[in-house]
């Protein structure tokens, strides 16, 4: 059952569906939350934690790669996962099939990949058990972990609704990633949007900041509103000169967010690496507490991005490497993720690693490529499926599991996917 534009208003159709699944949740005498292993979902887990202990509701948290068996036995609330069961579930991931107790967007016309998170959703749920004021702030964090700001360098529709209720401070300002790094760093390795001037060349960073009189070691923070000023017209006309449109050089100014000074891409960043290193414990305990310096130190990629950078090789039109069992399988989807942000990649990038049950597989690709229509999530369904395996996601971001063995053959179909979306 979908609805449809015409329907009434979709919004509070399912803010509708939100407040009976929390009537539900209200009748428990124990609940067992399972959620995934990433920033959305472990500020989603949160989320359903702290509603559940204010209203005094036993639960224990459990967060995953994908989901497994279920305990039949056990009334579960599953987050940012999609499964079938008599619990409650709260995913954003788009489907086709109906279960009676999912709260999911798409069944609303409401698009899951920028319009809401699987922390927002359940955030809709809690609200009816709860105030707004102790989780919005944990629904936007798992928004902007989940990229859902990319499309219009902004948060919009129901997330813009959440972001209101919360103490998050919204910023017209650059939206290049690492405001807090030195301004040579942060251009040189800007991936939205790219800037070829200076695109990996941090020399020629320096050279270009020195030129405009501005200390390159500075950050962008930290600069006076004249700075700021010149650094960015040169950026633009950087990019003018190198004949992009308008579209695409607007993607430099637009919304940032921050939570006590910091920017929640970081804060994102941090929840991703920690929970997917295993270590989810000290990531669900910085959301129940908003207190995420905390896991700074666990926060430690360099030597698997180091390898992985001197792993990499190229399958026709994609870039691909093999962590084999050295990167972790949980956290290979990141590394990639950065790589493609600190190389001058602009295909999909493909990542495999090892895993127990068989080999993860994880693809990313540059923005500019999702507008043209590309979509990886469809793209690493269908060339998972002819070879055995299974995957999903999102258009910018999607992984699955193959079989040992399969991965050349994974790497075709992949390419034969995406060139069709494409006509590379």
């Amino acid at each position: 059952m979908f609805f449809r534009e015409g329907d009434g208003n979709i919004k509070e159709k399912l803010y509708e569906k939100a407040k009976r699944l929390a009537k539900i949740i209200e009748k428990q005498e124990r609940i067992k939350i399972v959620t995934h292993c990433d920033a959305d979902g472990i500020a989603g887990g949160a989320i359903a934690k702290k509603a559940l202990d204010e209203i005094g509701i036993k639960n224990e948290i459990k967060v995953v790669k994908h989901l497994e068996s279920l305990n039949e036995k056990e009334f579960s609330w599953i987050i940012d996962l999609n499964a079938s069961t008599d619990g409650i579930i709260t995913d954003h991931h788009y489907t086709t099939a109906f279960h009676e107790n999912c709260l999911n967007p798409f069944q609303y016309g409401i698009d899951g990949e920028y319009e809401i998170s699987g922390a927002g959703l359940a955030y809709l749920v809690a609200l009816n058990m709860v105030g707004a004021d102790d989780i919005a702030n944990l629904a936007v964090i798992g928004a902007i972990g989940d990229l859902q700001d990319l499309k219009f360098c902004k948060l919009v529709s129901i997330n813009r609704d959440i972001l209101k209720k919360g103490s998050i401070e919204i910023k017209k300002d650059l939206r290049i990633y690492g405001r807090n790094k030195p301004l040579y760093k942060m251009i040189a390795y800007s991936n939205d949007p790219i800037i070829p001037l200076v695109f990996k060349k941090e020399r020629k960073a320096i050279v270009m900041l020195k030129k405009m009189g501005i200390d390159y070691k500075k950050r962008w923070n930290n600069l006076s509103k004249e700075e700021k000023k010149k650094v960015f017209s040169e950026l633009v006309r950087w990019l003018l000169d190198d004949g992009f449109n308008y579209d695409y050089i607007k993607r430099l100014f637009g919304e940032v967010y921050e939570l006590n000074g910091t920017d929640l891409r970081e804060y994102a960043a941090l929840l991703n690496s920690v929970s997917k290193h295993g270590d989810w414990k000290i990531a669900l305990k910085a959301c129940l507490n908003e207190k995420f310096d905390i896991i700074r130190k666990k926060h430690n990629l360099k030597d698997y991005i180091e390898y992985a950078k001197r792993e990499i090789n190229e399958y026709e039109n994609i870039y691909f490497f093999h962590g084999k069992n050295y990167i972790l399988d949980t956290v290979v989807g990141t590394v990639a993720g950065i790589i493609l942000k600190e190389e001058e990649i602009c295909n999909p990038i493909v990542a495999f690693a090892e895993s127990e049950e068989g080999i993860k597989v994880s693809v990313r690709a540059p923005p500019f490529l999702i507008d043209r229509g590309l979509n990886l999530s469809t793209a690493i369904k269908k060339a998972t499926e002819l070879v055995g395996g299974n995957g999903g996601g999102h258009k910018s971001a999607a992984g699955g599991m193959i079989p040992k063995g399969m991965e050349e053959s994974f790497l075709q179909a992949f390419y034969n996917e995406i060139k069709v979306q494409l006509t590379l």
